[in-house]
């Protein structure tokens, strides 16, 4: 029984042994794929509470393979759609299934997330809070979440403060001293708005680093009369995909880059050498960020990594691509 006088559940024997589920059920089902370490504490947590496993705790090792929940921000962004495919093929050397799920356009987002976490085995989150979700001894992880979530998830921080300082050194070599920065005016796009404001605003004397809001899909040649009035001479955009739209509307209008004004984008997006010029831009090793997400779930599972805490931390730093656009 647990403390409450109630019988113990698996949640129970998972939290005491500070592990997932799944791993309670390999460990009293002697399934592979766990330290025997792991094991032995999962028997002791069970025989101290005294937990005797439902049909139901056993199928949930025997039901079939590990379900992998995915949520981000809108499907319709191409830094989400690649790194959706980028996390299946992290999956699949594990033999997992992925359930996406995208959360930018509703209500509540949150609700979207937590939904979602009662319908598979672990649950990674990107662009959408996911570390306060309880999940009952569930691997979570918070994907560009910071320091301080630690003690509530799996978090896979995603530090670009030095690579801000670099583009900003890079622009600054090359004499831009009036750059405006671009985004959605979305709170998706707040943050790293901010961190980007605060990077560039050394190169401007006198002033702050203005920002201008573009819409994701139109508008792009009719915005760059005011975008440049003044002598703006870089558009930093806060992601490849808004850069590389205004690369096409600043072609289309017959204004040179980077003679006449330099663009820069975020992300590392394959189509950021897919146009011309080729787009300088903060990248993120997309494939790496899947692997280190799905690699802390595996861990979280076989019980060699816990739910939170430092060792459930891991980080992948962005990095300055100089390319023909600056």
């Amino acid at each position: 029984m647990s403390r409450q006088g109630r019988r113990a559940t698996i949640i129970d024997v998972a939290a005491r042994a500070g592990v997932s589920r799944q791993t309670v059920s390999r460990a009293l089902n002697d399934m592979p794929g766990i330290s025997g370490e792991t094991r032995e504490r999962v028997l002791a947590a069970a025989k101290e509470l005294n937990y005797r496993p439902s049909r139901f705790g056993r199928g949930l090792v025997e039901q079939g393979p590990t379900t992998l929940g995915l949520v981000v921000g809108r499907l319709s962004n191409t830094y989400y759609a690649e790194l959706g495919a980028a996390v299946v093929r992290a999956c699949a050397p594990h033999g997992w299934n992925v359930v996406l799920a995208e959360a930018g356009d509703a209500p509540q987002p949150e609700k979207v997330a937590a939904d979602l976490s009662r319908r598979v085995d672990a649950l990674v989150g990107y662009g959408v809070a996911t570390a306060g979700i309880r999940g009952g001894g569930m691997p979570i992880v918070q994907v560009d979440g910071t320091p301080e979530q630690i003690d509530q998830a799996g978090v896979l921080e995603l530090p670009r403060t030095e690579a801000m300082a670099d583009l900003a050194e890079h622009l600054r070599e090359r004499g831009v001293r009036r750059p405006v920065v671009l985004d959605h005016g979305t709170r998706e796009t707040d943050e790293r708005t901010r961190a980007l404001v605060g990077a560039l605003s050394g190169l401007v004397v006198g002033g702050e680093v203005p920002v201008r809001t573009v819409h994701p899909h139109e508008g792009h040649e009719e915005a760059l009369p005011e975008l440049l009035a003044g002598g703006t001479d870089a558009l930093v955009a806060f992601n490849d995909e808004l850069a590389v739209r205004m690369l096409r509307a600043l072609r289309r209008s017959g204004i040179e880059v980077p003679s006449r004004v330099r663009v820069t984008g975020v992300d590392g997006l394959e189509i950021s050498t897919l146009v011309s010029p080729e787009l300088t831009t903060l990248a993120l090793d997309i494939d790496l960020v899947a692997r280190e997400a799905v690699e802390l779930v595996a861990g979280m599972l076989e019980g060699t990594v816990p739910l939170r805490g430092e060792e459930a931390h891991r980080r992948v730093d962005y990095r300055l691509v100089v390319r023909e656009s600056t």
